[in-house]
């Protein structure tokens, strides 16, 4: 699974152990997929998870082939590389830093931007490098980001592994970016964030009221993982000037600092 799975894997998780009071296995039938299979590092540190499931364990079944917004019968039957939806509506996961991993990074005033997206989506995802440029032009606000190819004008830092990158966020005032692992991160941690949407899936199926989802109107899910054309156009409806409204009334600026003062300092 990736990691925007694995962290609404722990949202799962944590309502079921806020019902039975006692930490949840996650698998199968009996077998603990995190053992059998790997241990996510989104994992690392989360108590209600239960790594040892006994005889009487309780068991989460929300893994690969079991997504809770995947319909598997339609997803089945089609020729076509399309994933199909369910209705769902996400809950909050959790993410447990460690004060060693968080103590990392500093606390700054700035805003974690992403403009790189993973490649195993055909790039339906991408929004477009050119246009996260346009959007730090326009604003007097700092701006980091993780590894990946860098924006002119922002802080660029080392985040190696995906909880690193988590760390550094849990230092922001925000999330800028399109939807993905570190969406589903700041949702996670409590953090604003605006989120470019396009064509592929949308904010109905996995986004979150706390944050500002941007999407063109009257957009459909189309599922596509391959190259798609239609999803390249939902994608080209969000604007640099719906992002940047969005950064300007959204409660990511909280108390940040222009860009002219002291730049971030980071490890």
């Amino acid at each position: 699974m990736g990691y925007g799975d694995e962290i609404l894997l722990t949202g799962i998780v944590k309502k079921a152990y806020a019902r039975r009071k006692r930490p949840i296995a996650i698998g199968r039938h009996g077998k603990n997929y995190l053992n059998e299979v790997l241990w996510g590092e989104i994992f690392d540190n989360n108590p209600k998870i239960d790594r040892e499931p006994g005889a009487n364990a309780i068991w989460v079944d929300a893994i690969k082939g079991n997504r809770p917004y995947i319909d598997y019968h339609e997803t089945a039957t089609n020729t076509e590389g399309k994933v199909f939806y369910r209705k769902f509506r996400p809950e909050p996961g959790e993410i447990y830093l460690s004060e060693e991993e968080k103590s990392k990074y500093p606390q700054k005033d700035f805003i974690y931007i992403e403009p790189n997206v993973k490649g195993s989506f055909g790039g339906n995802k991408d929004w477009g490098f050119d246009r996260w440029q346009e959007v730090v032009k326009r604003l007097p606000y700092t701006f980091i980001q993780g590894r990946g190819r860098r924006l002119d004008g922002v802080e660029q830092v080392d985040t190696p592994t995906f909880r690193d990158a988590c760390a550094l966020l849990s230092r922001a005032t925000g999330f800028v970016g399109t939807d993905g692992g570190l969406h589903h991160a700041a949702a996670a941690m409590g953090k604003p964030a605006v989120v470019v949407w396009g064509g592929l899936v949308g904010p109905d199926v996995l986004g979150y009221d706390t944050h500002i989802n941007l999407r063109g109107e009257g957009v459909k899910s189309c599922g596509n993982h391959r190259p798609c054309e239609h999803c390249k156009e939902a994608l080209a409806l969000v604007t640099v000037e719906m992002v940047v409204d969005a950064i300007e009334t959204s409660k990511l600026l909280g108390n940040l600092s222009q860009r002219q003062t002291r730049p971030v300092e980071c490890a």
